[in-house]
């Protein structure tokens, strides 16, 4: 069986050192950041890019989101050119944030309505822990 096609959205301390240790098991990733160093960082070591959420969406069977906040999520699922927009039925969306769950149940039910999976997933340690793939997830969904 081959591996399943990964779009990770946030490249930060915590994200950037997951999708390394992604890589490193042999994941094929798509990434954005607004961090142009963060994304030539991944892109260096083989990843692909995308131009919006949307194009991530459409070529990814899972969705990683590791962001701030509820807003920045609602906003990157909820743009024209956003999550919602592209992902493909069969899909799953995991957001590794501390989401407020209102957010992630309405979330959730915009995307089973078009036949994609969510996880909510927060993650407990720190970014060292992260580089040494040690992180506590703490995960719920169908």
């Amino acid at each position: 069986m081959s591996k399943p096609t990964i779009g990770f959205i946030g490249l930060g301390l915590m994200g950037g050192n997951m999708v390394e240790n992604l890589q490193k098991r042999g994941y094929q990733l798509t990434v954005m950041d607004l961090n142009k160093d963060a994304v030539a960082t991944c892109v260096a070591r083989g990843a692909h890019t995308a131009s919006s959420a949307k194009e991530l969406a459409e070529n990814s069977d899972i969705v990683m989101l590791c962001l701030t906040t509820s807003n920045v999520v609602e906003s990157l699922v909820y743009a024209d050119d956003g999550i919602l927009a592209g992902i493909q039925q069969g899909a799953v969306l995991v957001d590794f944030g501390t989401s407020i769950p209102a957010s992630t149940r309405k979330i959730g039910a915009d995307l089973a309505a078009k036949g994609a999976g969510m996880i909510d997933a927060p993650l407990g340690r720190t970014p060292a822990h992260a580089k040494d793939g040690l992180l506590n997830i703490m995960a719920a969904g169908d």
